[in-house]
């Protein structure tokens, strides 16, 4: 299935879920997922408070629900 983001909101959502999911990498294994500080990013970019990654995770996850109206992965 292919997904067209041709609107600015489309790619804010596109820009969250990434961050997500970069997190996601990051807290579950271990790995890098960019040359960047993803957690830095969150702070930057959507106002996320906390202090590590595994924190910023569950932020950004409530941030999603609240903002989407569903669940991240749904």
């Amino acid at each position: 299935m292919t997904t067209v983001i041709n609107t600015p909101e489309g790619m804010e959502h596109w820009r969250v879920a990434s961050a997500i999911s970069m997190l996601q990498l990051e807290v579950n294994t271990g790995m890098k997922a960019a040359r960047y500080s993803v957690l830095k990013a969150c702070k930057y970019n959507w106002g996320c408070p906390k202090q590590t990654k595994a924190g910023a995770l569950k932020w950004m996850l409530d941030y999603y629900a609240k903002t989407y109206g569903r669940e991240y992965g749904a």
